[in-house]
C-alpha cells in the first residue's frame, strides 16, 4: 500500500507539485477556446478590471489580458501561493496588461485590492467547495454594478470512454470514490443556475456548453495525469494501492495506442449575471 498523506490543508484534493502545475497548464490549453468564447459573450473589452478567483496556473488571467489590453488590469486570487507565483512571472514576463496576485483563502478574505472590478470570473473553482453559493455571493459583492459574475464549471456525467475500455472503469473508481469522500461536486456544471440563485444574484443571463470527443491517444496521458494527481489521496481512503495503479497505467497507455478508442471529455459549463 502507497503511504498515505494527509489532504491538504486547503482541501485541494490532488497533489501539489510540478506535475500537478503542469497537468494543469495543459488541461487550460484543452479549454482556453471555450473560456475565450465566453469572455467575448459577456463583453470583456478594452480598459476593463477583471478579477480571477481561484487563478491556478493563470491560463484564464492570460485570456482577460488579451481582452482588456494594456490599459486593462487583470487580478488574480489563488491560495497556492507557490502556483500563483510562478503564474505571474510569466504573466509579468508576457505583458499585455497589468497583473496583480493575491494568496489567499477565500472563505477568508473579505475584499482584495482592487474591489470592485468590471469581471468576477471563476473556473473549475466551485466544484471543489464544501460551500460554492459563499464564493459566488462574494464575487457579486466584489462586481460593479451593471457588469458581470461569471462561473465556469465541469460536470462530469457524460465522460466516458467509446468502445467500453477496462482502463476507463478504474480511472472512474478512483475519480469519484475520492470526489465523493471529500464533498466534491461531481455535477457542478449543471447545478449553476440553481447556486446563481441561491447566491442572490437570479437567473443567469446567459449559459454555454462545450465538450471534446477525442481519440484517446490525444488524452490518455492526461487522465493518467489525474489519476496520478488523486493517488495520495485516494490511497488514505485505501482505495488504491501501487499494483493496481501501475496496471491502470499501463492499461491505459496500450487503449490510447490501441486507435480504437475515443473519449468524450466532461462538459464544461458557463452561467454569467449581470450584477443589477
Amino acid at each position: 500500500m502507497a503511504k498515505a498523506r494527509k489532504a491538504n490543508p486547503d482541501g485541494y484534493v490532488h497533489t501539489r507539485d510540478a506535475k500537478e502545475y503542469q497537468r494543469l497548464r495543459d488541461q487550460a490549453r484543452m479549454w482556453q477556446g471555450a473560456t475565450a468564447h465566453v469572455l467575448a459573450a459577456v463583453g470583456l473589452g478594452p480598459g476593463m478590471s477583471c478579477l480571477d478567483v481561484g487563478s491556478g496556473p493563470g491560463a484564464v488571467m492570460r485570456l482577460m489580458a488579451d481582452r482588456v489590453g494594456l490599459e486593462g488590469r487583470v487580478t488574480g486570487i489563488e491560495i497556492d501561493g507557490a502556483l500563483g507565483a510562478e503564474a505571474l512571472q510569466d504573466l509579468r514576463r508576457e505583458g499585455g496588461a497589468g497583473f496583480e496576485q493575491i494568496t489567499a483563502d477565500l472563505l477568508k478574505l473579505e475584499a482584495p485590492a482592487g474591489v470592485p472590478f468590471d469581471l468576477t470570473f471563476c473556473r473549475l473553482l466551485l466544484m471543489h467547495m464544501r460551500d460554492p453559493v459563499a464564493i459566488l455571493e462574494k464575487m457579486s459583492a466584489w462586481t460593479k454594478p451593471g457588469v458581470v459574475v461569471v462561473a465556469q464549471e465541469f460536470d462530469f456525467g457524460a465522460i466516458s470512454v467509446e468502445p467500453t475500455c477496462p482502463a476507463m472503469g478504474e480511472f472512474n473508481r478512483l475519480f469519484e470514490g475520492v470526489f465523493r469522500a471529500h464533498g466534491r461536486n461531481l455535477r457542478a456544471g449543471r447545478q449553476l443556475p440553481a447556486q446563481f440563485e441561491a447566491a442572490g444574484l437570479g437567473t443567469p443571463d446567459g449559459t454555454d456548453a462545450a465538450v471534446h470527443y477525442l481519440p484517446l491517444a490525444q488524452i490518455a496521458n492526461m487522465l493518467i495525469g489525474v489519476y496520478d494527481s488523486l493517488y495520495a489521496a485516494a490511497a488514505e481512503l485505501g482505495i488504491a494501492d501501487p499494483l493496481r495503479a501501475s496496471q491502470f497505467r499501463e492499461d491505459m497507455a496500450e487503449a490510447g495506442a490501441d486507435g480504437r478508442y475515443y473519449c468524450l471529455t466532461p462538459v464544461l459549463i458557463a452561467a454569467w449575471k449581470r450584477i443589477g
